[in-house]
């Protein structure tokens, strides 16, 4: 009897499939201005993978330029498999670093002229990632189902390089949609008021914000101070909507980059090399209005756009 149990326990062994170990690897997160949504999709995306266990260590740099590269100098390339980098800042700054990790990066706009990819479709170098990309004929199409724009302003950081490849990206459509672009750069925290008086001053028909950390860090003082003198605030970052009382963002869903970034390490993970793994992007632009300030400004936000929209109120 006892030895017919035991064949039968282990031709039910052989019978049933065993389930394979996840492999435990672990994942540097290293941040310019702590987590977002974007991390969140990044951290769904990997903990929902059969294969691996993801363990993931953050550091943020806290938008110090200083804490970064000593952050960056400290990862060690035994311990951890690839580094996820937030920004393009941080991502420049983690491919000057002599190291053979590999960098998945996110919210990169413009991944080729910021020189961390060679191109979209084979970035060639030992990054690749999602970059939040804004397809700005769309956005204004949408922008004139809102607003006449005749004069609109561009209030970004002096001090990062990314702002300006989107500044270039808008005035290339001044011509197709019938308006002009003023550029008000901020020079530091200590420069805000000197440059909001100029845009006050200059009275444009609406605010464009880029994807600018220092903006995004400073949005309070920022946006109460144009709502106050009922210009219109456009941006790409959803949070300074819904916590800063931005009238609308049009750009890539954070939380769906998130996710596009972590099937690129996933593949990486696999053995697949960064330098042959194309540079993913949202194919379409999420909306979302803040009705309450749509309310402040007088600005009667469209049926059509209201269906298809997030609403904050």
């Amino acid at each position: 009897m006892i030895v017919r149990l035991l064949l039968l326990c282990t031709m039910l062994l052989l019978l049933c499939p065993v389930a394979q170990a996840r492999e435990r690897v672990e994942i540097a997160m290293v941040l310019w201005r702590g987590e977002t949504e974007a991390e969140k999709g990044f951290r769904e995306r990997l903990a929902a993978a059969p294969d691996y266990e993801a363990v993931i260590t953050v550091f943020d740099a806290n938008q110090n330029k200083e804490e970064l590269q000593r952050i960056l100098g400290r990862l060690d390339p035994k311990r951890f498999r690839l580094v996820y980098t937030f920004g393009t800042i941080v991502t420049q700054e983690a491919l000057r670093q002599d190291s053979t990790l590999p960098v998945i990066f996110n919210i990169v706009q413009r991944p080729v002229e910021a020189g961390v990819a060679a191109e979209m479709a084979r970035p060639g170098g030992r990054a690749t990632g999602a970059s939040n990309l804004v397809p700005m004929e769309s956005a204004f199409r949408t922008l004139g189902t809102v607003m006449t724009i005749r004069k609109l302003g561009f209030v970004y950081s002096s001090h990062d390089p990314a702002p300006r490849f989107q500044l270039t990206d808008i005035r290339q459509q001044e011509r197709r949609f019938g308006f002009q672009t003023l550029a008000f750069p901020i020079a530091g925290k200590e420069g805000i008021a000197a440059t909001l008086k100029k845009v006050i001053d200059a009275r444009p028909d609406a605010v464009i914000f880029p994807s600018d950390s220092f903006v995004k860090a400073n949005a309070d003082q920022i946006i109460s101070v144009l709502n106050r003198h009922r210009i219109p605030t456009i941006v790409v970052i959803p949070e300074m909507v819904k916590e800063n009382g931005a009238l609308l963002s049009l750009g890539p869903d954070y939380r769906t980059l998130g996710r596009l970034a972590a099937e690129n390490a996933l593949q990486v993970l696999q053995g697949n090399p960064p330098a042959n793994l194309p540079v993913r992007t949202v194919p379409h632009l999420s909306l979302l209005i803040n009705l309450l300030t749509a309310d402040r400004l007088g600005i009667n936000i469209p049926l059509q756009l209201l269906s298809v929209a997030t609403v904050v109120r």
